[in-house]
């Protein structure tokens, strides 16, 4: 998309050139001039075993028992012993440092141990040591067993431990060290690669709890090689059986040396004395892993050094002497084996240098063959160092130019994605209307794969609308003629598919580097669902216009219908059964009843809420939903129904359950159309709880689940969350109005129930509404009964229309009640309070003007609390207040008929919960 100059790349090439001539140049020279024999000898890099001159010392002189199991002479413990004293020199501690031979390479331990027991008691009896440093084995064991006697509580390093294992000390918190833990593996795996045609291994070893101990290390590693390499214990022979053994050895063989001493009589052994023997009459190769054996005929491998492990175990003894607990210095299992070869060995296996691992040490290596004056050799290194000091700088501008180039690839990779990311469409052209680029939302606008598709291309290569052409052609040309940005355009583009799609163009001129307009630089905003929402907005406001004003005309209409059906209904008592009178009056009755459904109607349409509940059976709502959705499904659509509860009624507005099952198998059916499938529904009883409910937002309980499937393409996991907000939809533009679904989420949660949506594609996709079993709104409410209930008891009765005061009294007294007739709060508490348990029941009317129903209620039961009181109204939204107070035993809801005001009225004077509707429907 951006293109950046050649420049810095010759200037790369030219400067790798120049580094390269002169790294051959110093490679050369190097080669060519080694370096003088006195200037060699300080140019080697350090060993690790090299000799640092001792530092000052300070503080109390500290005493040091070395322990060593073997003698002196042993070149293994005597390699400990020194790195020990070296360390101790460079320690800054004054180190007495005692050194005792326990000699247990020619005395087997269990003959010498009483005797070093007894002669170590009365040698250092009085005597006191800061530490104890155990080498090797048999000095740790005898320590294990004799040191509290000996050396009471002194704290004690070992070092040079086989097979190691926590139990080998008593007490563990006055014991650490190092263990002896040879990189067999790595040995092993070296010889391997070193002879291509190795598959046996044959150990040699002696006897001794060394050598065991060692053995079964080896044994450890052998596992690993099971099916490829085969292992021979050579361990209870002579030295002679021993060299006789290995002179039968062919190429495929190589022999793996742990410290051998001790023949199978008993006779002992140098380790000159055994390497050379073997070397001489075997022709394979010889591995180990201990780096005192090198230099006597092992090729050499991963090898163990006495002088790191020594100053290991003399800087652990260092940390004690400064104070520190041997409890809290962990015993240490890996100390740093490095690879080390015999020149000497290698040259006669033939093995090349260069199949060695980095970094290896080679001993017995061989000078340079030629020598030069130092003078030219000077003359030489002080070129080179000028020629080093060039290529540096060289180096430092290639590595400056690498990483100016690197922050200009970051930075234009974070523009190209900052780019492609933002959905805005932009794109920029040169002054002859080509496209010099665009990001990836114009490219897919463009139907196109990629914005580097645009490169080179015309508004006419790109689209095929000729108005869209147009307006961009002219605001390009008039922003490069004037030099101004053109903000604010508004253009309406039909796509192939016919949808309507509304972008906002800002075009702005593009100066090149000398400030002139050489192009445009536009971004065009796809406004089309911000005007879709704002025409939603408009229609939904529209809407609750609308419903406010229709829940106003129908609470007006339920005072004129309850005056209608009560004053027919006392007409009807007056005349003939079978007369025209009776008849006409009849249909005016029905007729009112007609007029109270259509007032329900539209009270549901207006507002939405639980004024409609009642004792309703799901199953029928279900079943009607499904015959009228059977109505209008095509062949290929399948529907079922599944009942599996007993019992389905439950409190609920049976119209919104309706709506609910409507939506969602509408839904199902788009869903299906275009393949065909299956669409099943059914009601079960389900108890939901802790996790569950919370997920569902609803409190624990037993709930009716409704639920309804289809096998359709199903919902993607990235809307899934976004399918129950107002106004989402993935249908066309024509097809809805996103708000199915959102109406079916304000009926779940109207109901004080939840709902749960599970999709897997093309097997089923599945809506699950939980409508709670119970409901204490049921109490407010009376079962109409199937005629009018007498009594004789005296009610209070308030109501402000003039019609209903005539009326509804002389309906009560028809069925033996004695009435008073108020038409005003104020007077009706005046009669309460002058005649305290004079009435048995207060009917009001909650729409009057000062005083309401319900603070008249309250007020009533203030003067009487034992007083029932019925609420009676034309509006759902009464019934939310009343639920509120607990001064309003019933509401019954205009309007209302003599039936159900009897029932009402018996309900509550006699104390009855029974459930019921609120409509007072004919």
């Amino acid at each position: 998309m951006i293109h950046s100059s050649s420049a810095p790349h010759v200037r790369r090439s030219l400067g790798v050139r120049l580094l390269l001539l002169a790294l051959c140049a110093a490679l050369l020279g190097l080669f060519m001039f080694p370096s003088p024999p006195a200037a060699a000898s300080s140019a080697l890099p350090r060993s690790p075993e090299a000799v640092s001159p001792p530092v000052a010392k300070k503080g109390p002189k500290k005493r040091v028992l070395f322990l060593n199991s073997y003698q002196n002479g042993y070149a293994w413990s005597d390699a400990i012993l020194d790195g020990v004293r070296e360390h101790f020199a460079q320690s800054g501690h004054i180190v007495d440092l005692q050194i005792e031979y326990m000699d247990t390479k020619r005395y087997a331990p269990t003959e010498v141990e009483e005797a070093l027991y007894n002669y170590y008691r009365t040698k250092f009896q009085g005597d006191h040591f800061d530490a104890i440093i155990a080498s090797d084995n048999t000095a740790l064991l005898f320590l294990a067993r004799h040191k509290e006697e000996l050396f009471g509580d002194t704290p004690v390093v070992f070092c040079g431990i086989n097979y190691f294992r926590s139990k080998m000390v008593k007490d563990r918190t006055a014991y650490t060290g190092i263990t002896e833990n040879p990189d067999v593996g790595s040995t092993l795996e070296l010889a391997r690669r070193l002879n291509p045609q190795l598959r046996n291994i044959m150990v040699i070893s002696d006897s001794s709890v060394t050598s065991r101990a060692i053995t079964n290390q080896v044994r450890e590693q052998a596992e690993r090689y099971e099916g490829n390499l085969e292992f021979e214990y050579w361990d209870t022979h002579t030295l002679a059986e021993t060299l006789a053994r290995t002179e039968t050895l062919g190429p495929d063989t190589a022999l793996f040396l742990t410290p051998f001493y001790k023949g199978a009589h008993g006779e002992l052994y140098s380790v000159e004395e055994v390497l050379a023997s073997i070397h001489a009459h075997s022709n394979v190769m010889i591995f180990s892993s201990w780096r005192f054996l090198l230099g006597y005929g092992i090729v050499g491998g991963k090898l163990l050094s006495g002088r790191i492990t020594g100053a290991a175990a003399a800087k652990m003894t260092g940390r004690i002497l400064n104070g520190e607990s041997p409890a809290d210095i962990p015993v240490e299992h890996d100390l740093p084996t490095p690879y080390a070869f015999d020149y000497n060995v290698l040259k006669r296996f033939d093995i090349p240098l260069k199949s060695l691992p980095p970094n290896s040490e080679i001993i017995n290596e061989p000078d340079a063959f030629y020598r030069i004056e130092p003078k030219f050799f000077w003359t030489i290194q002080g070129s080179l160092a000028v020629l080093s000091v060039s290529l540096l700088m060289l180096l430092l501008n290639v590595l400056r130019l690498r990483r100016v180039e690197r922050e200009v690839k970051t930075q234009l990779a974070f523009q190209e994605i900052l780019l492609n990311t933002l959905p805005l469409l932009i794109f920029w052209k040169d002054k002859r209307q080509h496209y010099l680029g665009a990001n990836m939302s114009f490219a897919q606008f463009a139907k196109l794969d990629s914005p580097q598709d645009v490169l080179g291309q015309h508004d006419e290569d790109l689209f095929d609308n000729h108005h869209l052409i147009r307006q961009i052609t002219e605001g390009d040309r008039k922003v490069q003629e004037t030099g101004t940005p053109l903000l604010g355009q508004s253009l309406r583009v039909t796509t192939d598919e016919g949808e309507t799609v509304w972008l906002d163009i800002n075009t702005v001129p593009l100066p090149d580097e000398k400030g002139k307009v050489m192009g445009t630089l536009s971004t065009a905003e796809d406004v089309t669902r911000k005007i879709n929402l704002e025409r939603q907005l408009l229609q939904s406001q529209k809407m609750e216009a609308i419903g406010t004003l229709a829940g106003g005309i129908a609470h007006d209409f339920n005072n004129i219908l309850t005056s209608i059906i009560n004053s027919t209904e006392l007409a009807l008592s007056d005349v003939e059964e079978d007369s025209m009178t009776h008849k006409d009056l009849s249909r005016v009755l029905k007729a009112a009843g007609r007029g109270s459904r259509v007032v329900k109607q539209i009270l549901a349409f207006s507002r939405p809420s639980q004024g409609g509940f009642l004792l309703a059976d799901i199953a029928e709502s279900l079943h009607e939903a499904v015959e009228l959705m059977k109505a209008s499904l095509p062949r290929n659509i399948a529907i079922h129904t599944r009942i599996e509860a007993k019992d389905t009624r439950i409190w609920a507005d049976p119209t919104q359950i309706h709506q609910v099952v409507m939506n969602l198998c509408t839904n199902a059916f788009q869903a299906l159309r275009p393949k065909g499938g299956t669409i099943e529904l059914g009601l079960t009883r389900a108890y939901i709880e802790g996790e569950q409910a919370e997920l569902l937002s609803i409190a624990p309980g037993h709930y009716l689940k409704l639920w309804i499937s289809d096998d359709g393409p199903g919902i993607p996991a990235e809307i899934v969350d976004k399918i129950f907000d107002p106004f989402f939809t993935t249908k066309g533009k024509t097809e809805g109005t996103g708000l199915g679904l959102a109406v079916v989420h304000g009926i779940a949660k109207a109901h004080r129930g939840g709902i749960r949506v599970t999709s897997v594609p093309w097997r089923q996709t599945r809506f699950e509404l939980f409508l709670p079993c119970n409901g204490a709104e049921g109490q407010l409410f009376a079962t109409p009964g199937a005629g009018v209930h007498r009594g004789d008891e005296s009610i209070l009765f308030v109501e402000d229309d003039p019609d209903q005061l005539d009326t509804v009294p002389r309906l009560l007294e028809q069925l033996g009640y004695r009435v008073t007739a108020l038409r005003y709060p104020d007077e009706a508490l005046e009669t309460l309070r002058l005649n305290v348990g004079g009435f048995d029941l207060v009917i009001t009317d909650y729409d009057m003007p000062s005083t309401n129903g319900l603070q008249l209620a309250e007020q009533a039961v203030a003067v009487n609390p034992s007083l029932p009181v019925i609420l009676i109204s034309g509006r759902k939204d009464a019934l939310g207040q009343a639920e509120k107070s607990n001064a309003v035993r019933r509401v019954l809801l205009k309007p209302y008929n003599q039936a159900s005001l009897s029932e009402t009225i018996r309900r509550t004077i006699d104390h009855d919960d029974g459930t019921s509707n609120s409509s007072g429907e004919m």
